[in-house]
């Protein structure tokens, strides 16, 4: 029997729908920055116990701007300190979202291969045939290469 870990039926004005918000939320963060993997490697990281040392030592540059060359632009590290604490909220809710579409699609997925899977062995079971002849010139190039592996023959657990 085959498993059936979800049933999805998007209808069309849905799935339309679900493009149009997500088309809109990409022209939503168009000035939001992609970094190379070079670029992640090279920044230095924000974590929780730097944060703490930034925030307080942003506090005092705050309370002591004539202390600060001249060129130092405190207002755009204010203006960062919100932002990221705007970014956080909807980062959070967009790896929920991200998270179970991830998961659906995983789901619809084992479900198909599940149900190939059972539908082949049935065809194996009750022998020769179209249907077995037809899956076994289709799965011959798949599996091609990619041998199960077999126990030794004298291998108890067998």
């Amino acid at each position: 029997m085959s498993q059936n870990l979800i049933s999805l039926r998007i209808d069309p004005n849905r799935f339309s729908a679900i493009d149009a918000a997500v088309t809109a939320l990409e022209q939503q963060l168009d000035d939001f920055v992609e970094l190379s993997v070079e670029q992640r490697r090279e920044l230095l990281k924000l974590g929780p116990r730097t944060e703490v040392f930034c925030r307080a030592t942003i506090e005092v540059m705050e309370r002591n701007p004539g202390a600060l060359p001249a060129d130092f632009n405190l207002d755009a590290v204010r203006e960062d300190r919100v932002a990221i604490d705007q970014v956080r909220p909807l980062l959070s809710r967009l790896r929920m979202l991200v998270s179970r579409v991830q998961d659906t699609e995983m789901a619809l997925g084992s479900d198909l291969y599940k149900a190939a899977l059972d539908g082949y062995r049935f065809a194996k079971a009750t022998g020769s045939g179209a249907m077995l002849d037809e899956l076994k010139m289709q799965a011959s190039p798949l599996f091609k290469g990619n041998p199960k592996p077999r126990k030794p023959d004298g291998d108890a657990s067998a």
